[in-house]
């Protein structure tokens, strides 16, 4: 759960972003006789599924034309066919036949539906013609005007927008910043709020927006002066002092976060979301003990609110109170599960609870559409390992790949690292080949078996694979420096080594593994003062228990003994059963 989301509507495309109304339409007209047009009958449309509840429902009273009943009704006969392209004609035609706002809106929602950039303009252009002084058909309009680019049109129907209904200014603009969080580039969504005229007025509806969408956009350079200069404006705001706290965590200052918090949380008068964000933020620094107590009293007020219910499940997992996580994530299932998560968190429970068969049971009923799927899988694979099943966890990876064909070539790699993992270089070679035959040239297949190949001293397939892939890739850095760092360690190609690795530092010039490969093959090439700045260089960057291998090495050939056996227990020191510093230090009588 991320505070920024409490700021932020994360919906499916920009159709469900927009004002989209529910118009059902009344006619009006003489129904005595032919000839007659002093009556009036009403005739309500059906509604489409296009509805919304977005909006209160609008009626609008017509004087009716055959022409226009023509069009309305064979409009909807259309579309409850499914001939939208023709039920969007006929709208249109209807909507010129008369000054409704009501048909303009049916009309410009039924182009919504059907995705046509030119049918869309086209309905949006008559809707305003006829109600120029609704402010929401502005609002509607600017995402359409973000998809086809005109980024000066989209200031002004804001800005018409926010004059017609200042009042509307906190909403219009959420749903705006909404809008351009996904259809337009982060720089120059920037822009486009910094042009609105409420934005050069200094006005704190503008200045939040603005700090609100640079900080979804994780610019907190600009979004924390903007909040704080709604702040400024309107001290005792809660939605910005959430959001300063939010940027302030982001900036890994929590104590600066959570005094933001703590005197407006302390008040009667707190709402619901600063408690929650404020527990949220003591739980991120680990003042779990006070987070709780916060998110119980929530619980209390809120029993059945999903997210108060999951804090307080992830606390318990984190306290490892498997129990306790178990009771808050079973009341998610019984209120439909909708993040549907739940069931992954019942599977880390179990296993806190040493209860290996449920915690099976929770991983395996992950649904395939929820985004902790892929985790489930994974901590079912090596569940089944750790208990001597490894038989079962590679047929549940196979029906995986046959159930899921699109991440076939991700549970190859999945599983053929984890046969790595677990000893079985061969059966993770084999599984690799076996991959290839079905995903020729895949470059991450290849680069697999190259790397399960070395142990294996299957050096000319390794150098194939590698070959390969450099041949499609040329500045594949990785792949040169496997290939280079393999020449130069088990082969005496050392000039063609250091050619390849030379070329991989340039791609990459402060890749510590790089840098230790560079080092080794100097080493090897008789260069000990050039290997040993570059290995330090690697150390210095990330002190790799195999780079301080090769460092204490080069050292002891150095004669500098002392050096070297300080290196080694560096390294001893974070990995004591690393297999290469342990053989190095074997080979020198250490």
């Amino acid at each position: 759960m991320d505070l920024l989301q409490l700021h932020w509507k994360n919906l499916a495309c920009f159709v469900q972003r927009c004002f989209i109304y529910s118009l059902p339409i009344v006619l009006t007209a003489c129904v005595s006789s032919p000839s007659q047009q002093s009556h009036e009958e009403q005739i309500p449309t059906q509604q489409s599924e296009l509805s919304s509840d977005e909006l209160p429902e609008q009626t609008e009273t017509l004087p009716l034309t055959p022409e226009l009943v023509y069009y309305i009704l064979t409009a909807e006969i259309a579309g409850q066919r499914g001939e939208m392209g023709t039920a969007v004609d006929l709208y249109h035609k209807a909507s010129t036949v008369t000054e409704s706002p009501s048909v303009a809106g049916r009309s410009t929602q039924i182009a919504i539906f059907t995705r046509d950039q030119q049918r869309v303009n086209r309905s949006l252009k008559r809707w305003i013609e006829v109600d120029p002084t609704d402010a929401d058909i502005y609002i509607l309009q600017a995402p359409f005007l973000m998809l086809q680019g005109d980024y000066d049109g989209v200031v002004t129907t804001i800005d018409t927008a926010l004059e017609l209904a200042p009042s509307m200014a906190h909403d219009y603009l959420a749903r705006i910043s909404d809008n351009l969080s996904e259809l337009v580039k982060p720089e120059q969504a920037l822009t486009i709020l910094q042009q609105i005229q409420l934005y050069q007025d200094k006005d704190p509806e503008a200045l939040f927006a603005y700090g609100r969408l640079s900080a979804f956009f994780k610019q907190y350079d600009t979004a924390l002066p903007a909040v704080e200069s709604t702040l400024k404006q309107q001290p005792n705001r809660e939605d910005a002092l959430i959001l300063k706290a939010e940027i302030l965590q982001r900036l890994q200052q929590g104590d600066k976060a959570i005094a933001i918090l703590k005197k407006p949380a302390s008040k009667e008068t707190a709402s619901d979301d600063l408690l929650f964000a404020y527990a949220k933020l003591l739980g991120e620094n680990d003042r779990t003990a006070q987070a709780r107590i916060i998110f119980e009293q929530l619980n209390i007020k809120q029993p059945e609110n999903e997210e108060i219910l999951f804090a307080l499940g992830l606390l318990a997992l984190e306290e490892k109170d498997g129990v306790l996580a178990k009771h808050y994530f079973n009341q998610l299932i019984t209120l439909g599960d909708p993040g549907k998560q739940a069931a992954y968190f019942m599977g880390l429970a179990e296993e806190i609870n040493k209860d290996t068969e449920k915690a099976l049971i929770w991983f395996a009923s992950v649904p395939a559409d929820s985004h902790r799927f892929q985790a489930a899988q994974t901590r079912y694979i090596n569940l089944l390992a750790d208990n001597n099943q490894l038989d079962k966890a590679r047929l549940h990876l196979k029906l995986l790949r046959k159930e899921h064909p699109k991440r076939a070539i991700q549970y190859y790699l999945f599983e053929a690292s984890f046969l790595r993992e677990q000893g079985q270089n061969q059966a993770s070679f084999d599984l690799y080949s076996e991959a290839l035959t079905k995903h020729s040239g895949n470059m991450e297949l290849l680069y697999g078996r190259a790397m399960v190949a070395e142990p294996l001293n299957r050096l000319s397939v390794l150098e194939q694979d590698l070959n390969t892939i450099l041949a499609e890739d040329p500045n594949n850095a990785q792949a040169l420096n496997a290939l280079g760092y393999t020449l130069a360690d088990r082969t005496n190609r050392y000039q063609e080594a250091l050619a390849l690795i030379t070329k991989a530092i340039k791609l990459k010039p402060n890749d510590p593994f790089y840098l230790d490969s560079l080092g080794w093959v100097h080493y090897r090439l008789g260069n000990l003062d050039e290997a040993v700045r570059n290995l330090k260089q690697a150390v210095v960057i990330q002190a790799d228990p195999e780079f301080l291998a090769h460092l204490g090495e080069v050292l002891w050939q150095q004669g500098k003994h002392s050096e070297a056996k300080r290196v080694w227990q560096q390294g001893l020191h974070h990995a004591p059963e690393n297999k290469l510093l342990l053989n190095t230090m074997r080979r020198f009588g250490q």
